[in-house]
């Protein structure tokens, strides 16, 4: 079975026109994958010299599968008429739980790490290419490269940025100068110039802004009252307090409840109990969480 037609069946396999396993199409690829000949005038230099050169190739994906000789998830792509498997060890950066039919029909970049001429196959990895790619950036980034950084993902704390082919984080406390969030400001697909932050022990690459966001909006102290309450949105959740936006460019400080369980990016109602117009500060408590759901 060509690519064209096996992708073409992985699209009815997503529309549950047949039985979606990946069984179901490595049957069809004959030539590719189940059981095929090893042909004995095969010559292995060239995959041993890729893997000693880590040449980085690129191929489309043909079949997910679990494989039970390697006891792992894994694809499969062909380089020369053999069968290449990626396991899903070697597959991603950091390992992930998902289904790896997602990655059937896509085209990746891999490298050979493995030839076992026995059997006529090939083994890859895109981890080893993804290593390479993170550690040349963290290093460009800790010596003070600035680079485009597209938003991806939102997330309660901050949000995914990618940089080439590489996701970034970046927290909220390092995007502006007050609690402004960067969904309040950015859109999926929006691009920042970023700086190097940090790099966390399990690996994760931060950023900051090369300059931090500055809410320009005020709101006048004077139209506050005590007892008065408000929609807030909680900003920021530190071990002595919480910083609550009640206005633009305006965070409210109240101790944290006993009686709830709240988190960042919370919608709640609050109650102001004190406005301090001298020190532009103002103290309440949350009454209760709203439940947009």
């Amino acid at each position: 079975m060509g690519i064209r037609k096996l992708v073409k069946r992985w699209i009815r396999v997503q529309n549950k026109e047949v039985v979606p396993t990946d069984a179901a199409v490595l049957e069809k690829s004959g030539d590719v994958f189940l059981d095929h000949e090893v042909d004995p005038k095969i010559d292995y230099n060239a995959f041993y010299e890729m893997i000693n050169k880590e040449t980085e190739l690129t191929g489309i994906v043909l079949s997910s599968q679990y494989d039970e000789e390697l006891a792992s998830d894994s694809v499969t792509l062909e380089v020369k008429g053999l069968p290449v498997f990626i396991v899903r060890e070697e597959l991603e950066f950091k390992v992930q739980q998902l289904p790896l039919l997602r990655f059937v029909g896509e085209t990746i970049q891999f490298q050979l790490i493995e030839v076992n001429e026995t059997k006529g196959r090939l083994f890859g990895s895109t981890k080893k290419i993804k290593e390479r790619e993170f550690d040349k950036l963290h290093k460009q980034l800790e010596e003070g490269e600035i680079f485009q950084a597209k938003l991806t993902k939102n997330l309660r704390y901050g949000a995914y940025f990618v940089i080439g082919n590489i996701s970034v984080q970046m927290l909220n406390k390092d995007f502006a100068e007050d609690h402004t969030t960067i969904s309040d400001i950015l859109t999926i697909g929006d691009s920042i110039e970023v700086r190097f932050n940090r790099i966390t022990d399990n690996k994760n690459l931060r950023v900051e802004p090369l300059k931090k966001y500055k809410n320009e909006v005020s709101v006048s102290l004077a139209n506050l009252e005590p007892d008065k309450i408000v929609l807030g949105n909680v900003r920021n959740i530190k071990k002595w307090g919480i910083f609550v936006r009640i206005a633009p460019n305006l965070d409210a400080l109240c101790s944290i409840p006993l009686h709830l369980a709240v988190r960042e990016g919370d919608q709640v109602n609050f109650k102001i109990t004190q406005v301090l117009i001298e020190e532009k500060r103002v103290r309440g408590k949350i009454v209760c969480l709203i439940d947009n759901d």
